[in-house]
C-alpha cells in the first residue's frame, strides 16, 4: 500500500514550483470570474484561486451548468431548426449535473430539475416562435493577451453568425431576473469576450446579449455601447492587484452567501467549517492518489511484462 510519504514523494514529482495562477509560459492566467471576484474581495479571491479552498456544493451552479449543457447541444448542431422538446429534455436528463446539491434533501433537487424542464421549454417555444441563427462557435474557448505578461481565458456561450457576415455574442445567464441594458452595456464580461471575438475570428461582434433564459429576457447592446478601451485597463490593475498580493476584505452585503466567512477576519467566525472541509477534501484527493498511483504502477508492470516478453 502507498503510504504517506510515498504519496508526498508523488506530488513532488509533480510539483513544478509554479503559482497556481501561472500558466507553463510563464504568464499570469486570469478570467472574468476570478478579476470580478478580486474586485469584489481580494480576501475571498485569495481564499479561492490561491489557497484554493474547497466551496460547499452550490445548487445553482448545478442548476446553471446543466442548462448550459443543453443549449450548448442545441446550437451546436449548427442547424437552423430547433430540435423537438422532448430530445431537449432527454438532453437534459443526461447531463443533469448533481453534484451541487450533495447537501440538500433530495426533493430540493427534483424540484429544481423540474424547474429546469420548464425554462427548457420556454426556451423551446420562444426559439421556435423567433428563429435561430447558425452559430459559427459555442463555448468558444480563447486565450487573450495583454500586456505585461497577463492572459485572459474563458469560453463564449455562442458566436452568431448573421447572414451579412456580422458576428453576434450570447451569453446565457440563469438569474431569476434580467439586467438592464445599462448594466450589460457596462459588463466588463461582456467587453473581454468582444475582444476575444475579435482575436478568434478576426472582427469584432455587431452586438453582444445576456440571453436571461429563466424570465426569457433577453439584453442586447450594440459594441458602440460598449466601452472596450477600459478592458485592458480594467485587466491590468487586476493583475497588479494579484502580484502585490491583494487579501483585503470587502465586508457586503455579498458575505451571507460566501463560502469562506467563518475563517474571515472581517467575520466572528471560528474557521470550524471551512478548515473541516479543507481537511475532508485533503483525505479524499489523498485516497484518490493512492489509488491511482498503484492502478499507474500496475499497469506499467504489466506493461513491461508484455514487452519483455514480446
Amino acid at each position: 500500500m502507498l503510504d504517506d510519504d510515498a504519496a508526498d514523494d508523488e506530488l513532488a514529482a509533480l510539483d513544478d514550483g509554479r503559482d497556481p495562477l501561472t500558466g507553463q509560459d510563464g504568464r499570469l492566467r486570469l478570467s472574468f470570474t476570478r478579476i470580478d471576484t478580486l474586485r469584489n474581495c481580494a480576501l475571498r479571491f485569495r481564499y479561492q484561486y490561491v489557497d484554493r479552498l474547497p466551496q460547499r456544493p452550490a445548487p445553482a451552479l448545478s442548476f446553471g451548468s446543466s442548462i448550459h449543457a443543453v443549449l450548448e447541444w442545441v446550437h451546436d448542431r449548427k442547424v437552423p431548426d430547433v430540435p423537438p422538446l422532448d430530445e431537449m429534455l432527454d438532453r437534459l436528463r443526461e447531463v443533469w449535473d448533481s453534484s451541487g446539491y450533495a447537501e440538500v434533501e433530495k426533493a430540493v433537487q427534483v424540484r429544481e430539475y423540474e424547474r429546469a424542464r420548464d425554462v427548457l421549454a420556454a426556451y423551446h417555444a420562444r426559439v421556435s416562435r423567433e428563429g435561430m441563427r447558425t452559430p459559427v462557435g459555442t463555448e468558444a474557448w480563447f486565450e487573450l493577451p495583454f500586456d505585461d505578461d497577463v492572459t485572459v481565458v474563458g469560453s463564449i456561450d455562442r458566436v452568431d453568425a448573421a447572414p451579412d457576415g456580422t458576428l453576434h455574442i450570447v451569453d446565457y445567464k440563469t438569474n431569476k431576473q434580467a439586467k438592464s441594458r445599462k448594466w450589460v452595456a457596462s459588463s466588463l464580461q461582456l467587453g473581454i469576450y468582444a475582444l476575444a471575438t475579435e482575436h478568434l475570428y478576426g472582427a469584432v461582434p455587431r452586438t453582444v446579449a445576456l440571453d436571461f433564459v429563466v424570465p426569457g429576457v433577453v439584453v442586447r447592446v450594440d459594441r458602440d455601447e460598449l466601452d472596450l478601451a477600459a478592458v485592458p485597463r480594467l485587466v491590468a490593475e487586476a493583475a497588479a492587484a494579484v502580484r502585490a498580493g491583494a487579501a483585503d476584505p470587502n465586508p457586503t452585503r455579498l458575505c451571507d452567501w460566501c463560502d469562506f466567512r467563518s475563517i474571515c477576519p472581517a467575520w466572528d467566525g471560528d474557521g470550524d467549517e471551512v478548515l473541516g472541509r479543507a481537511v475532508m477534501e485533503a483525505r479524499a484527493l489523498r485516497a484518490r492518489l493512492r489509488r491511482e498511483v498503484r492502478e499507474l504502477r500496475a499497469l506499467e508492470d504489466t506493461v513491461r511484462r508484455l514487452g519483455g516478453a514480446s
